[in-house]
């Protein structure tokens, strides 16, 4: 799998769900075995990798990361520019 298709797999997650967690998409990509798709940072914690999220940020442009609680949402009015909040 691609960067490309997996972003376009979080993606179809997340319009499906209209929220998509991290550790969720992370730990679907991990199984895939590709370090470039999701690997472990240095705590331990399962990521998503660079390009992917490179490209899922291009294919969701109004999707911003929760940082809190570590998930993608819609863009609300009272948001704060950029993409984390």
């Amino acid at each position: 799998m691609t960067p490309k298709l997996a972003a376009e797999w979080m993606l179809a997650e997340f319009e499906a769900k209209q929220f998509l967690y991290q550790e969720e998409a992370a730990t679907h990509l991990l199984h895939l075995h590709d370090e470039e798709l999701a690997y472990y940072d240095g705590n331990g914690n399962v990521c998503v990798g660079r390009k992917v999220l490179a490209e899922f940020n291009k294919l969701a442009p109004d999707i911003v990361y929760e940082r809190a609680d570590k998930f993608w949402r819609e863009r609300l009015p009272s948001d704060q520019p950029g993409r984390q909040q």
